[in-house]
């Protein structure tokens, strides 16, 4: 995510033009002569203003805990990391033939307390690290190894830091494919970009500022691109090293509603959105354009969640008739319904556990979570442990690890 280097002449005419507006002119028309420097000899303090943004970008505050922050230390994913592309574990035939089952013996490891409604969850690609976001406009970095492996030792804490740069409620959260940022967006109209590597810092060290509440955002595989859902009914994609920001200028292509939840596929070549206008969509990435409508997915409520499965075929949605759906991509067609939770009023968040095998969302008629056989659609599994409404489930694309957020005011990590 490094920004393309000042050049030589750049730097010069900031040089001479902070000279001028210091009074140094005849100084300034020595180095002007001296480098062959463009420059128009007009005054600017913009050389210091940059200076001073870099001071207060690198000035560390104190961390929550002592974290040495040497777990950052890599510049980009791990070649051999394929935790991206873990191929599907079912299709249409074997949905067929399936039968259900048996769901994991989750146990509760941690959990960790905001000051607000627990709201969203991210994993990393390479699961070592995991994110959660609240109500309290508050974020917390965790250390997943040491959720998994609480000693007790008051020493040895998962929160790795907590980070405050929103004013609002944080509604979504993504890693960048390096694993050293994390973006986060808020009602306070904003994207957040935090330096993870960087022990201490708990500001964000670039923002995206939006003229809506921003619902859901998510990084392209390859890092160079974010897309944003807002409360406005079209899609931005910003690009992240020139944070220009590009929106679909179609209104034929566009939702007639707020964007709640927007998704890349694993290789980036399409994304999905879903909308408070009872529509899903699904766009090409190069062009921008809508390929795909899936008009009233549930029945014309409010869809709240899409999820593309790892091999791309299939994506997963939820909405407010109390009913997760799987649908072939290039048919259209709905090829499993889940019910046995309720959702008429939240925009509950759902995911895939790891390998796809089963299906993972809070339940409004109870503080517990309910998981579904992906293949055949039965609930086999009902996960209590929270003591209000559980509003996202984000999972370890590793393992079966499973980070669980509610308006109890906490996170907690399951495994099995």
């Amino acid at each position: 995510m490094n920004s393309n280097r000042i050049t030589e002449d750049e730097v010069l005419s900031l040089v001479i033009s902070q000279l001028v507006a210091y009074g140094y002119s005849a100084v300034a028309q020595s180095v002007a002569d001296a480098t062959g420097a463009t420059t128009d000899m007009m005054p600017s303090a913009r050389l210091s203003e940059l200076l001073q943004i870099a001071k207060d970008k690198n000035e560390e505050e104190d961390s929550d805990d002592d974290y040495s922050g040497k777990d950052f230390d890599r510049e980009s994913p791990r070649e051999d990391m394929d935790v991206h592309m873990n191929v599907s574990g079912f299709d249409v035939e074997s949905m067929r033939n399936a039968q259900p089952k048996t769901a994991p013996e989750y146990n509760q490891l941690y959990y960790t307390q905001h000051k607000g409604p627990c709201r969203t969850a991210i994993f990393s690609a390479d699961g070592r690290f995991a994110a959660t976001g609240s109500h309290d406009s508050s974020l917390k970095l965790l250390d997943v190894n040491k959720m998994k492996n609480r000693s007790g030792d008051a020493g040895d804490k998962p929160v790795i830091r907590t980070l405050y740069d929103h004013l609002e409620p944080v509604n979504d959260l993504s890693f960048h494919p390096n694993g050293l940022v994390l973006a986060s967006c808020s009602n306070d109209q904003s994207i957040k970009l935090f330096d993870l590597s960087k022990t201490g810092v708990k500001r964000a060290f670039r923002y995206l500022q939006d003229a809506q509440p921003v619902n859901s955002i998510s990084f392209h595989p390859s890092g160079d691109f974010l897309l944003a859902g807002t409360k406005d009914a079209a899609v931005r994609i910003y690009d992240v090293k020139t944070l220009q920001c590009y929106t679909n200028s179609s209104n034929a292509d566009m939702h007639r509603g707020s964007i709640t939840q927007i998704r890349y596929s694993n290789t980036g070549k399409i994304f999905a959105t879903s909308s408070l206008d009872g529509t899903v969509r699904i766009w090409d990435s190069t062009t921008s354009h809508c390929i795909k409508t899936l008009d009233g997915a549930h029945g014309g409520t409010a869809v709240s969640s899409v999820r593309f499965t790892s091999n791309e075929k299939y994506l997963m949605t939820a909405g407010l008739d109390s009913t997760v759906r799987l649908w072939d991509i290039t048919s259209g067609k709905v090829l499993m319904e889940y019910k046995g939770h309720e959702q008429r009023l939240q925009m509950l968040q759902p995911s895939f556990n790891y390998n796809e095998d089963f299906i993972m969302i809070g339940d409004e008629s109870s503080t517990d979570v309910i998981c579904y056989d992906t293949q055949t659609g039965a609930l086999v599994k009902r996960i209590p442990g929270h003591n209000n409404l559980v509003r996202c489930v984000a999972s370890s694309p590793v393992d079966n690890g499973i980070l669980t957020c509610s308006d109890d005011y906490r996170a907690r990590y399951f495994n099995a």
